[in-house]
């Protein structure tokens, strides 16, 4: 457990980092001139990106109400089971919303 809380700091520390180091390098170089080709061709990427995001956020929020619904049926019907039934339902909204979040980021920055 500890080296998760670790891992997760260097990583914040890391984001934080580059964010500082970004934006630097953003404000010192101010005269960006693209061709319009290359600027077509970019938005036609993050078009296809966000087009698969959002089929794969669909996909996976479709089967977390599946299975949250499964569960919430587990723990109904098996009043034993109602501990396991909790616990993995709340195992698969966090999936859900680290999914929801990514995807929420990517048309984020997308759409700038």
């Amino acid at each position: 457990m500890e080296q998760i809380i670790i891992l997760c700091a260097a990583l914040s520390a890391g984001i934080a980092c580059g964010v500082g180091c970004g934006g630097i390098k953003y404000h010192l170089n101010r005269n960006r001139d693209y061709p319009e080709e290359k600027v077509t061709a970019y938005r036609k990427l993050w078009k296809t990106g966000s087009v698969v995001m959002r089929f794969v956020t669909g996909t996976v929020l479709a089967l977390g109400l599946i299975w949250c619904a499964g569960f919430l049926v587990i723990g109904a019907l098996y009043p034993d089971q109602a501990d396991y039934a909790n616990n993995m339902s709340e195992l698969i909204v966090g999936v859900l919303t680290v999914v929801s979040i990514i995807f929420a980021f990517y048309e984020f920055v997308r759409r700038k």
